[in-house]
């Protein structure tokens, strides 16, 4: 069984984690009507202007202030898919499952990481800060990058596999035909109980039909 450790003087984060397994049929397909159906949905919940001042928009963007990271520049992952969505701009389609947890964290407005479970080395994570210079690859990278030493970061066997709670690896990304996935529910200070578990659980019925 996955679990997360901590480790050293972190911020007040308790991530949440939650393992499913590809089903008999393979991973459900996202088809364009009801994307579509769920994408205008997303487009009539708020505002543009005032999308920020939701209550888990603004804790995420509060969480990235405190880690030295502009929000208006980098955006929380939710924001910035809901942002895209509101603006009309194409809705990124990468595979079945990045597809569906990518929609789920616009409708839930909780950013939501995702690990290949085929290419994770260990089933014990720890949560740490980054150690100067370590290096990460991430996710859109052309090369690892060297860290501050001021990140957050999640890691499986001295591999950092996301900077938290924004980017993900290159390594463990998912592909597509992953035998099981592992979510990452992103909680930080100010995000409703309520939001995550409602996050949890449209995961389950997403990829499992079951409630």
């Amino acid at each position: 069984m996955f679990h997360i450790t901590r480790e050293g003087d972190l911020p007040e984060v308790e991530p949440r984690i939650l393992l499913i397994e590809r089903g008999e049929e393979g991973w459900p397909v996202l088809d364009e009507e009801d994307l579509e159906q769920r994408l205008e949905v997303i487009r009539n919940s708020v505002y543009l202007e005032e999308l920020r001042k939701e209550p888990d928009i603004a804790a995420y963007r509060q969480f990235y202030w405190r880690l030295g990271i502009d929000p208006t520049k980098r955006r929380p992952s939710a924001e910035a898919l809901v942002r895209r969505i509101i603006a009309g701009k194409p809705f990124p389609r990468i595979n079945p499952i990045v597809d569906r947890y990518n929609l789920i964290s616009a409708e839930n407005r909780v950013s939501l990481g995702a690990f290949s479970v085929d290419h994770l080395a260990s089933k014990e994570l720890v949560l740490r800060m980054a150690e100067q210079d370590e290096p990460f690859l991430g996710i859109g990278f052309p090369e690892a990058k060297p860290c501050t030493g001021q990140e957050l970061v999640l890691a499986v066997a001295e591999e950092i596999i996301a900077l938290y709670p924004y980017r993900d690896s290159h390594n463990s990304r998912i592909r597509g035909d992953d035998t099981s996935v592992l979510f990452v529910l992103c909680v930080v200070p100010g995000v409703e109980e309520s939001r995550i578990e409602m996050a949890a659980q449209a995961l389950v019925s997403e990829f499992l039909g079951e409630l």
